[in-house]
């Protein structure tokens, strides 16, 4: 009895690390006659590309803009009490989550490479020539492109309003109102592939 035995196992470009596939081949060669010649060729082929192209936009813009009105005293005997303007207030509260989630792919990985073949040449007649010949081949290929652009702007004026007092006797309190901005802004992105 003559036996060859020829294994190959080949991979090309595998950047996947997922759950191992494996291709499954059983060949028993239980009784064969004297002379005989078997041939056993096992081809074991997988492919796999994956290809993620995520392109993700957030702008978010702010303008805000406020002004309390002129406090004036002009030509007055007398101008008591409290005169004021009015308080100039803005607020802006802004916030953007993006999440992008991408699955790799069916399962290849390095286990997929070698299978689990079986051959087996229990009784084979005198003299006889047996080949064995197995092929495995696993060749994956992820592409992820992420492309992220976030921009916040925010522009923001507040102006409280002028006091003047002019040619009066008396006058009394003149006060402007408060002018305040407040801006708050929160952003975040998350990429998985």
């Amino acid at each position: 009895m003559k036996v060859s035995v020829l294994r190959y196992a080949a991979i090309g470009m595998a950047t996947l690390s997922m759950a191992g596939f494996a291709a499954a081949s059983t060949v028993d060669f239980n009784t064969t006659g004297p002379d005989s010649n078997n041939r056993v060729r096992i081809n074991n082929n997988t492919r796999e590309e994956v290809r993620n192209t995520n392109r993700v936009g957030v702008a978010n813009l702010n303008l805000q803009g406020a002004q309390s009105g002129d406090v004036r005293a002009s030509r007055n005997t007398s101008a008591g009490g409290d005169l004021s303007s009015g308080n100039a207030s803005n607020s802006n509260d802004t916030s953007t989550d993006v999440s992008v989630r991408n699955s790799g792919g069916s399962g290849l990985g390095a286990t997929a490479v070698g299978g689990d073949d079986s051959v087996s040449l229990t009784r084979t007649g005198p003299d006889s020539d047996n080949n064995v010949t197995i092929n495995n081949n696993n060749t994956s290929r992820v592409t992820n492109r992420n492309d992220v652009n976030v921009v916040n702007f925010n522009l923001q004026s507040a102006t409280s309003g002028d006091v003047s007092a002019y040619k009066n006797t008396e006058v009394g309190g003149l006060s402007s109102g408060d002018a305040s901005n407040d801006n708050t802004t929160s952003t975040s992105v998350e990429i998985s592939n």
